[in-house]
């Protein structure tokens, strides 16, 4: 019996080296980049020698004033000598504390060796440490604002949507209509498209010379083709994402939501046909409360794939014109562009947060009977 006991969680290992590897392993380096700050600092000794104990630490190109010195020889490999300058400084450190101790001349800039009474810290030790600086200049970058309210407005008008034709969807291939298999191989096309395929597929039908302008301007209806993408159409813009999102990925609910109804027990459907109750009465009372595991499942899954929309934005608006926060974070990645891992962390940090975020509040608001009943 002891045996038995471990198979549930042999069985369970392999999820968890899969988490382990590729969430929770990226997911601290990215928080250690977002929230750490590298820098070089000085070290202080008590006495003249690099294996004297610290008396405190100055950030590079620090003032300091000297208050004694120290001539050692040094021994080179010819054997010849040569004289090593220590000297004793003072300094503020980053705290505003007054710090006392010995470095090498070989961390400073001065004038005058054997005269001078000031100097400048030209190098020291890398170090790590905590810093909210490039949160900081996250929040306060010129770009931050525009990618957030962008993100947030295609999530609000894409779930909905997606949601509704999700569902109509689903319930069409229910139904068993016929040519139903047809309507399921069609549903299913765009699931074999990538982001980016889809958005250079919908950026030929409204761009100057698409498909869309070529149809309207050869039936009459317009003289000259109308730039929809461009700087002063952004609602156009916002529009086309918001259609290629829906027609990506609303197959993706669809396949989530077919498969809660196929776990709808059918007495429930024909319990409320006996009872009279119209289509809206049964999708309304039986189906959506019964479907709210899978329709959890699958809010949680398109909020989180929301806010990582970077292809199809990238595709249609190259991502200057309007700007999301998933293309934020690849800007600040991008070696050719401002090549700082530490800023695209803060971002993608950012983006987790939110998520997690999202999910809970969906855990807890998008809930079964038996669910609620359990927490009270």
């Amino acid at each position: 019996m002891k045996r038995h006991r471990w198979i549930p969680y042999l069985l369970l290992l392999p999820s968890l080296i899969y988490l382990a590897l590729f969430f929770l392993y990226p997911m601290t380096q990215a928080a250690q980049l977002a929230f750490t700050r590298e820098g070089q600092y000085l070290n202080l000794r008590a006495e003249p020698s690099d294996t004297a104990p610290v008396t405190g630490a100055l950030a590079l190109q620090t003032e300091v004033r000297i208050t004694e010195r120290s001539e050692q020889q040094e021994t080179l490999a010819s054997g010849a000598q040569r004289p090593v300058f220590w000297y004793r400084v003072q300094a503020e450190d980053d705290s505003g504390a007054t710090v006392d101790g010995w470095v090498s001349i070989r961390n400073l800039f001065i004038e005058n060796r054997r005269t001078s009474e000031t100097a400048r810290v030209t190098s020291g030790e890398a170090v790590r440490e905590f810093s909210l600086t490039h949160v900081n200049r996250m929040f306060t970058d010129f770009r931050f604002d525009d990618a957030l309210w962008t993100t947030v407005l295609l999530i609000i008008l894409i779930i909905p949507a997606q949601f509704v034709l999700a569902i109509i969807m689903a319930l069409v291939l229910q139904s068993q209509i016929r040519f139903s298999s047809l309507f399921l191989y069609i549903y299913a096309i765009p699931l074999g498209l990538s982001d980016l395929v889809s958005g250079i597929l919908w950026f030929a039908i409204f761009t100057q010379r698409g498909f869309l302008n070529s149809l309207l301007v050869e039936a009459g209806i317009l003289d000259l083709p109308f730039i929809f993408i461009q700087a002063g159409q952004m609602g156009w813009m916002i529009a086309i994402i918001v259609l290629a999102e829906i027609w990506r990925a609303t197959s993706i609910v669809m396949v989530i939501i077919v498969s809660g109804l196929q776990a709808i027990p059918r007495d429930y459907m024909e319990a409320g046909e006996v009872f009279g109750a119209s289509m809206w009465q049964r999708l309304r009372h039986i189906i959506l409360p019964l479907l709210k595991p899978s329709l959890q499942v699958a809010l949680i899954l398109r909020t989180i794939l929301a806010f990582q929309v970077f292809a199809i934005v990238i595709a249609i608006t190259g991502g200057d014109i309007l700007t999301v926060l998933a293309n934020e974070t690849f800007r600040w990645y991008d070696p050719a562009r401002f090549n700082s891992p530490n800023m695209a962390a803060a971002y993608s940090v950012f983006i987790m947060l939110i998520s997690l975020g999202v999910s809970l509040f969906y855990l807890r608001a998008v809930r079964s009977q038996e669910e609620a009943t359990q927490t009270a």
